[in-house]
């Protein structure tokens, strides 16, 4: 087991940036085996907590997500998408509905903060900046209630329903606990103060292995789960990443209803022994885009842990005719389509 002694840093990173958690506490593939068989445990204390509160609060998210917010539940939370006004989508979030009138959200892009302040400067709401008083930590895996259940002063963890969130008391911490996280498997969210995240930390370390970014994002791909970074880098639209059901246009921008290309999970090799050297994790820039039919523009590859090849994403032309697929950048092959997500090329 790695050293436990890690404290969250103050102060909180913002965004999701170089640096903003460990790359790994020792090995990568081990941390994604915990996870897999048990439980990892993930700072993700550099997202951006957003408060809107007011009469106005529902629908000014909404707006601004395009998605439906009037029915949501008091301790739920909903996976949204961030857009400009033609479309191309600029990040996730995550929507937390705290109170009949307050809602929280979710971001890891550290310019949302100030853009979706702007947004909504229009409505009858308060927007209160909650990030540097928040720590985020993230317990996922199979084990996740058993280990988490040991810690926790009152309540049940495992009555938290998939998307939704409890007030818990934990070793005499309020935290916020919800059942969401991004590696596919289950698993909870934390959220507290910084200074309490930093004992929640020791505690849970000691039950679980503490994992990096780099198996996070093995755990990610593996699951198929795009990275707001890397997955909307290039100008793709809800329709073109498969989401198109949780996210709607104006109406009168009925077009970007329609994809354009369609996100894809592949298998692959590299396309020689020289590239064999590049870092577990390696992000491209996705080349061509859109890219030529019958070619991946690559946006996210890592070395495959389950076996002795490459896993990744990235996106190809809705015209293609063939399963023998090259990529933009001329590092790969041997690809082959693991899933297609949204509308399947004819």
């Amino acid at each position: 087991m790695p050293d436990a002694k890690y404290t969250i840093k103050h102060p909180l990173p913002r965004g999701l940036s170089a640096g903003a958690m460990p790359r790994t506490f020792g090995s990568a593939l081990d941390e994604f085996v915990a996870c897999q068989r048990s439980t990892a445990l993930f700072d993700y204390s550099f997202l951006l907590r957003l408060r809107v509160e007011g009469l106005q609060a529902a629908e000014a998210v909404s707006n601004l997500c395009r998605r439906d917010f009037s029915s949501m539940a008091v301790g739920t939370v909903r996976y949204a998408l961030y857009a400009s006004s033609s479309g191309q989508l600029i990040s996730d979030l995550t929507v937390w509905q705290i109170g009949p009138e307050t809602i929280d959200i979710m971001s890891g892009r550290a310019a949302d903060a100030r853009e979706i302040t702007a947004a909504l400067v229009t409505y009858d709401v308060n927007v209160f900046d909650l990030s540097d008083q928040t720590a985020a930590l993230a317990l996922q895996g199979p084990a996740t209630n058993a280990c988490l259940q040991e810690l926790v002063d009152r309540g049940e963890v495992a009555e938290i329903p998939s998307f939704g969130f409890r007030e818990l008391g934990i070793v005499g911490k309020h935290c916020i606990v919800g059942r969401l996280g991004f590696t596919g498997l289950d698993g909870v969210e934390i959220l507290c103060t910084p200074d309490d995240a930093s004992r929640l930390w020791q505690l849970l370390a000691q039950m679980s292995r503490p994992a990096g970014f780099m198996a996070a994002d093995m755990l990610r791909l593996t699951a198929g789960l795009p990275l707001f970074s890397q997955e909307f880098a290039p100008p793709v639209t809800a329709a073109d990443i498969g989401l198109s059901r949780i996210w709607k246009p104006f109406a009168s921008a009925t077009e970007l209803l329609e994809p354009q290309v369609a996100r894809v999970l592949f298998r692959a090799r590299w396309a020689s022994d020289t590239t064999t050297a590049l870092p577990d994790v390696l992000w491209t820039d996705g080349g061509a885009f859109p890219p030529p039919v019958n070619t991946v523009a690559v946006t996210s590859i890592c070395n495959n842990p389950t076996a002795a090849d490459l896993i990744g994403m990235g996106y190809v032309s809705l015209k293609n005719k063939s399963n023998q697929l090259s990529d933009t950048a001329g590092l790969l092959s041997n690809i082959q389509l693991i899933k297609i997500f949204g509308e399947q090329p004819p």
